[in-house]
């Protein structure tokens, strides 16, 4: 018996150490899950006829409109409007009550203002920290995100986990 426990602790070790370059928590190999994320994005420019930017982080951007305001950083207080997106177009959530009502997802105990969160400090998923300050105060942007910056393998409420989300994005006001 106990010959059989030192074995099932081999066999144990020696799978977790093939595995420990690539799986994650949750049995994934995160680097796999970025090259899905990047083809579906690639993929979705192509098939809307877009053409957006990549970021070194993976993040995929469009700015809509340029905006005349200063550029936000880590630490400031903005104030943003948001349409929240699946690939396929499906809204899933938004600051703006005309959309929400649009869309068949509004709530009439949320008020329907610009989202306010202090940039950088992880209060927002990572692709908003990252696309909010490429965008000038009074920008719009669309930012497809890639699944390991927005809800990753655990996904979030009606988001399914490793789901790439589209935000349409416009910087209100940068508070300080």
């Amino acid at each position: 018996m106990q010959k059989l426990v030192l074995l099932f602790g081999a066999v144990l070790l020696i799978m977790s150490a093939c595995n420990e370059k690539c799986e994650n928590e949750f049995g994934e190999c995160p680097e796999d899950q970025l090259a899905k994320d990047i083809e579906t994005i690639e993929n979705y420019l192509e098939e809307n006829n877009l053409t957006a930017v990549r970021h070194a982080s993976e993040l995929f951007y469009i700015i809509e409109e340029e905006g005349t305001g200063e550029f936000p950083e880590n630490g400031q207080q903005v104030a943003v409007n948001y349409v929240g997106r699946f690939l396929d177009g499906k809204v899933f959530d938004t600051s703006i009550e005309s959309v929400a009502r649009e869309e068949a997802i509004f709530n009439e105990n949320r008020a329907y203002q610009p989202f306010e969160f202090q940039l950088g400090r992880g209060s927002v998923i990572s692709g908003w920290d990252i696309g909010i300050k490429l965008m000038k105060e009074g920008g719009k942007s669309t930012l497809i995100i890639p699944s390991f910056l927005a809800y990753g393998p655990r996904g979030s409420g009606t988001i399914p986990a490793n789901t790439v989300l589209l935000f349409e994005v416009e910087l209100v006001d940068i508070k300080f």
